[in-house]
């Protein structure tokens, strides 16, 4: 094994465990409203555009539609995440409950 098969086992390691990341974050941010009171949006804002221009230029500059596809997904994540956070900051859970009473 090659250092360029290592750089590219601990890429793609590293990328499949920051996606599964997002899931528990997004299962947090639906069960409990006060999370996402503490929910930095500017963090979340700031990694969303980096996977967006990352995935754009892997695909227009570089031509590598896996390496775009991979950060496309994480983009939709963390766009995900912010919706669930302003959503939760919105309509907290005793609201939503009682709205479908």
């Amino acid at each position: 094994m090659n250092t360029t098969d290592i750089s590219l086992a601990a890429f793609a390691i590293c990328n499949v465990l920051r996606i599964a990341a997002y899931f528990p974050q997004m299962v947090t941010l639906a069960r409990r409203p006060g999370a996402a009171l503490s929910f930095s949006y500017g963090t979340w804002v700031l990694f969303t555009a980096a996977n967006t221009s990352t995935a754009v230029y892997a695909g227009a500059v570089l031509g590598d539609q896996v390496l775009s596809a991979v950060h496309a997904f994480s983009a939709l994540c963390c766009g995900a995440l912010i919706v669930l956070a302003w959503w939760r900051c919105r309509w907290p859970l005793t609201q939503a409950a009682s709205a479908l009473r």
